[in-house]
């Protein structure tokens, strides 16, 4: 995006963040009604107005006929003038959404990623949103940004992504520069369970809270918090890499030190490992899974222990960042046997009440993330004055 380079004066931005604030949050309005909840004059409402329709993000929706008085022209944040990209790029699937400015998902589609990794990883991203654009008719030149979530963290200066064991080869790239060669536009890249953290916040079950926690137990551990309505990333991206607390597994093992402790002991491998280990015989977690629901041993008994070391985690967590909900996520996270049996746990790990909740977007809760991350920097970049703090609303 490249709307920067050339913005109008500070005050005439300040007018124009005003009114789209009101048509993203409480949708089609007339200008009689923006300048009532803006402040704005009648005279300065006509000029913002009369410059977003040129510039193609505001249009006429309706008009609106009183008993009393003149009819009044209703508007709406135009859906062509231009979209972003939320794309979850995981080590298992890849999932992709092109919203519009409005905050509209306009295309959605996901594929098994068939343990590709690296560069091949990277073009089946690139073809399903080459599909979605042609599929939609939308030209390439209409994204202005993309925002995607994935496995790991983003070094800030050498654009390498570390703590990704799962992620193989894509961890050589620099990640952020071969992205925006791909898709020929600005990235942003986020953390996958960060991600999910403020999808949940945003359309999940964590929305209007200030201080919640998004707690992901699958093919790997993570943790997103958010504090005071902001997203903690700490010093270098790791802050919420909960795998590698020292406690469940040897935390002076080889593996502890490259996946972290926790994950070694609970990671959907480990739990698979340790069921094999003692005679089970399914191929997949939620073949296992659906053994440990009907009691077969030893089934039961191994998804059992996993839910202990995961309420030891659930404790932890409240401990640390005192949320008003925890979240849980990922395949093994939001199973209801598993969340069951570490809800009948934490009574006795903690007197205090931990409100406890499976994730409500589900597999969807990094994508919608997202096309969050995606939308805010857009509108930042778009509608709000640079030079001064503070950030617009998601559309509800």
């Amino acid at each position: 995006m490249t709307q920067r380079s050339q913005q109008p004066p500070v005050l005439r931005q300040i007018s124009v963040r005003a009114v789209m604030d009101v048509l993203l949050q409480e949708g089609p309005t007339s200008r009689a009604s923006l300048a009532k909840k803006t402040g704005l004059s009648k005279q300065t409402m006509s000029e913002v107005i009369r410059n977003l329709e040129a510039a193609g993000w505001v249009r006429v929706k309706g008009v609106i006929s009183g008993k009393v008085g003149r009819s009044a022209v209703t508007y709406e944040v135009a859906e062509t003038g231009g979209y972003a990209l939320g794309i979850d790029l995981g080590a298992t699937t890849v999932r992709i959404a092109i919203v519009s400015m409005s905050g509209t998902i306009v295309y959605e589609s996901e594929h098994p990623s068939d343990k590709r990794t690296g560069e091949a990883l990277i073009e089946l991203m690139q073809t399903m949103v080459e599909d979605g654009l042609k599929q939609q008719e939308i030209p390439r030149e209409k994204i202005l940004l993309a925002a995607i979530g994935l496995p790991g963290v983003v070094d800030p200066v050498t654009g390498h992504l570390s703590l990704a064991p799962n992620m193989g080869e894509i961890g050589s790239l620099n990640i952020t520069h071969r992205l925006s060669e791909t898709l020929g536009c600005d990235v942003v890249i986020e953390n996958d369970i960060n991600a999910a953290a403020l999808g949940e916040s945003w359309k999940g079950c964590s929305a209007g809270l200030t201080n919640s926690t998004f707690l992901s137990l699958g093919t790997g551990i993570g943790l997103g918090m958010l504090i005071d309505g902001k997203l903690i990333k700490g010093a270098t991206g790791a802050a919420g890499e909960i795998a590698y607390l020292p406690f469940g597994f040897d935390p002076y093992a080889r593996e502890s030190l490259e996946r972290g402790a926790i994950e070694t002991a609970l990671g959907a491998k480990a739990i698979l490992a340790r069921y094999t280990a003692e005679g089970g015989r399914a191929d997949n977690l939620r073949d296992l899974l659906a053994e440990a629901e009907i009691g077969q041993e030893p089934a039961l008994s191994v998804i059992t222990a996993a839910a202990r070391l995961a309420a030891l985690l659930v404790v932890s967590v409240d401990a640390m960042i005192n949320p008003e909900k925890i979240v849980l996520g990922g395949n093994t996270g939001r199973h209801p046997l598993i969340f069951n049996l570490i809800e009948k746990e934490l009574p006795r790990l903690s007197r205090r009440r931990i409100d406890l909740e499976t994730s409500r977007l589900g597999t969807r809760a990094t994508l919608i993330g997202a096309v969050a991350i995606a939308l805010n920097q857009a509108h930042n970049a778009l509608f709000s004055p640079q030079d001064l703090p503070g950030e617009m609303r998601l559309p509800k």
